[in-house]
């Protein structure tokens, strides 16, 4: 059996990045890896900074993936409203030559742009005869694309082929189900966060559009009907139908559900009526939109063709422990599965748009030490030219023979073409230098990796991060393990005289833990976990042990009341660090929300990062739970207390620096939210419970990225 070639298919799409690694085995392929790690917000939710919220969600993945990368091809998608497709049979009257002519011509007739703003390519589709071939065009601008590669470039990813999330879509239907030339019309409804894809597939040939209309639309409805906060409107379309209030918020998505069906009808009635005698009988339905209860039974009412869910891979499966997952994850890995397909060699559509100047230039960096090489020997053959006559110089006389003078410029010559090669690395000196700027590009994702392992060490007792109410309990409080990360934030320290580098990270943490700082002092816990790792060679830092700072002042929060300051214990010999959280004002009940944006739980991944700390529960314990998600009435009003997974029932448990009483707006999302509430997990925290928030620190020190030697650990570091 030849040996396998494996690539990465990656959808970074608005919810969530989803990925697959396939290995190609002949005309097969098998699953050795996938993931799925939800983004903390929407991107297309109010006030959330999409590129930022990619790169952290991304730094993750990379964390996890990265070395598995270096050697797969990599291959990224982009959604399809923000492409151009189209598609025409171009007359070829049977001489194939004349076909990239005719394509050339076709696509700046096609293409909406001036052609020099645009990264274009297409794919000839097989053809039952030559006399028209079935071509489609596929194009994006110039300036979309370069976002896109400076956002990857920025966290470490190099994707080798980007192409647009249909025709991954179209990839994977053609090689799951086995379509050929005899097949016929099968449509995919592919609905999305932000827009739907409408991809068909017949007789091996393909045909797609995308409109802007997903789940984001069906939230944002019952976030105006209800007027309530984009998160409890999501999480209502959710699991709305099974309150008792389910008419009400269907009858808040009716005018969006009708949107849906008329385009999904108009584009099936297009395709019909474009391909003479082609019936769409088949329609299979994806996305994670398409969870939204009751939505596939009413586009098969509405449409009259029964839609199946592709929740079910035919010719990929994962085996093991991780089938359940995989299964359960299916039907939002299709694009990712199409994608990895097309880097194995077996995607129906092959198409690429990354810039051709970029392909180029990472073929000539894998091709310029064989240049330098070359010159070496070009140095090597001319020296071993001239040397005897050198060595006989003497006997020549004052003149040597032109023969002479010639080998030895020669040999200047290759001599200099060496240098030149060796000290620019082939690549030209204005490429490396650009290069340099993203040395340490690989910092970010290891820190996060560090973080949530250092979390992970204090080894949360199972039920704290299960969902059974009566086990919950039965932990005292005070004995609980489960350390939940409110906030990461980072700072750059300007060097000192010795010239190091650093880089200060701040962790706010809440835990309810008796001892909080001694517990998080201990060896098997959060800043032991840090000492012990604190120089390893694969990471581009090191940990300073001495810098570890847990916080003496803990903010102490009684659930259902408020907050007031905790004196704690001097953490084990840590240096001290106290926490900024001031305590409430006298005037304040304690009872109100501290208004923030928040950060849901980091769910979704089937394993952990790699690092010596385990992670269970990560989507709960573990994750940045801050905000729409922690502790109090479910507003997602910024709750600091975010140890709280589900929002809770108790408007009173909201932790907080500063607060004020809640306004007339506020007031009316909790009336609406309390008449319609769904079911929700379980809180770990009963009303009196007490549980503190403070303020981990600790400083890396940036390693040289050209590979000097690490500075050494700080005294302390094991």
């Amino acid at each position: 059996m030849a040996t396998a070639k494996s690539a990465w298919g990656i959808e970074i799409g608005a919810s969530a990045l989803k990925a697959i690694r396939l290995s190609r085995e002949g005309d097969s392929v098998v699953v050795t890896d996938f993931t799925v790690i939800p983004h903390q917000q929407v991107l297309s939710a109010p006030d959330v900074d999409p590129a930022a919220m990619v790169r952290f969600t991304l730094g993750q993945f990379l964390a996890a993936n990265g070395e598995k990368l270096k050697s797969d091809r990599v291959v990224v998608s982009v959604a399809g409203r923000d492409a151009f497709a189209r598609f025409a049979k171009l007359p070829v009257g049977g001489n194939l030559k004349n076909l990239a002519k005719l394509i050339d011509f076709e696509s700046k007739q096609q293409i909406p742009f001036p052609i020099d703003q645009v990264e274009w390519d297409y794919q000839a589709f097989k053809s039952e005869d030559n006399i028209e071939v079935d071509v489609g065009i596929f194009a994006i601008t110039k300036d979309r694309i370069g976002e896109l590669l400076t956002l990857y470039r920025e966290c470490g990813l190099n994707p080798d082929v980007i192409t647009i999330a249909p025709n991954a879509v179209f990839n994977a239907v053609t090689y799951d189900l086995n379509l050929d030339l005899a097949s016929g019309p099968v449509m995919v409804v592919d609905v999305g966060t932000n827009a739907t894809d409408i991809v068909v597939a017949e007789r091996g040939i393909g045909w797609m559009r995308s409109f802007p209309l997903g789940g984001h639309s069906f939230t944002e409805a019952i976030s105006g009907g209800f007027d309530i906060p984009y998160k409890k409107a999501e999480k209502l379309k959710l699991e709305g139908a099974a309150s008792k209030h389910a008419k009400q918020v269907m009858q808040r998505m009716k005018d969006t559900f009708d949107s849906l069906i008329s385009e999904i009808r108009k584009s099936k009635d297009y395709y019909e009526s474009t391909h003479p005698g082609a019936t769409v009988e088949k329609i299979l339905g994806t996305g994670s939109t398409l969870k939204i209860p009751g939505l596939r039974k009413f586009i098969t009412q509405q449409i009259g063709v029964e839609v199946e869910r592709l929740d079910d891979f035919k010719r990929i499966q994962l085996e093991g422990d991780q089938a359940a997952d995989f299964a359960a994850n299916a039907m939002g890995l299709v694009v990712a599965y199409g994608l990895a397909l097309q880097g194995v060699g077996l995607g129906a559509i092959n198409v690429n748009l990354v810039p051709m100047a970029v392909r180029r230039e990472r073929a000539w960096m894998a091709k310029g030490k064989w240049f330098a090489v070359a010159a070496g020997l070009g140095l090597v053959i001319g020296a071993m030219l001239f040397i005897r006559p050198i060595t006989g110089r003497s006997g020549l006389g004052s003149s040597p023979p032109a023969s002479v003078e010639s080998t030895i410029s020669q040999g200047k010559a290759f001599k200099a073409q060496y240098d030149e090669l060796s000290g620019a690395g082939a690549n030209g000196g204005a490429a490396q230098n650009m290069l340099s700027l993203v040395d340490y590009r690989s910092v970010w994702p290891h820190v996060v990796n560090d973080v949530f392992s250092a979390l992970a060490a204090a080894n949360p007792q199972a039920a704290l991060v299960g969902g059974n109410v009566d086990e919950i309990k039965a932990i005292p409080v005070a004995e609980r393990r489960l350390v939940t990360l409110d906030e990461l934030g980072s700072v750059y320290v300007a060097p000192g005289a010795d010239g190091k580098r650093r880089i200060r990270v701040s962790m706010k943490v809440s835990l309810s833990h008796a001892d909080p700082g001694v517990f998080l002092n201990k060896e098997k816990s959060v800043a032991g976990w840090l000492r012990a790792n604190a120089d390893r060679p694969d990471v581009p830092y090191v940990i300073v042990a001495d810098s570890i700072k847990i916080p003496d002042d803990w903010t102490e929060i009684e659930f259902g009341k408020g907050a007031r300051q905790k004196a704690d214990a001097p953490a084990g010999g840590a240096a001290g660090g106290g926490s900024d959280f001031g305590a409430p004002a006298s005037s304040d009940p304690g009872s109100s929300a501290s208004q923030g944006q928040g950060n849901k739980g980091m769910q979704g991944r089937r394993k952990p990062p790699a690092g010596d700390g385990q992670m269970p529960g990560m989507g709960q314990g573990l994750g940045l739970s801050g905000g729409g998600e922690g502790a109090g009435d479910g507003s997602g009003d910024g709750s600091t207390g975010g140890a709280d997974w589900s929002g809770g029932s108790d408007p009173g448990s909201k932790s907080r620096r500063k607060s004020g009483s809640a306004t007339g707006a506020e007031a009316e999302s909790i009336k609406v939210l309390e008449e319609a509430r769904i079911g929700e997990a379980p809180s770990i925290y009963q009303p009196d419970d007490v549980y503190f928030v403070g303020e981990v620190t600790f400083e890396v020190e940036l390693r040289d990225p050209k590979g000097a030697p690490a500075p050494a650990a700080a005294e302390g570091t094991q």
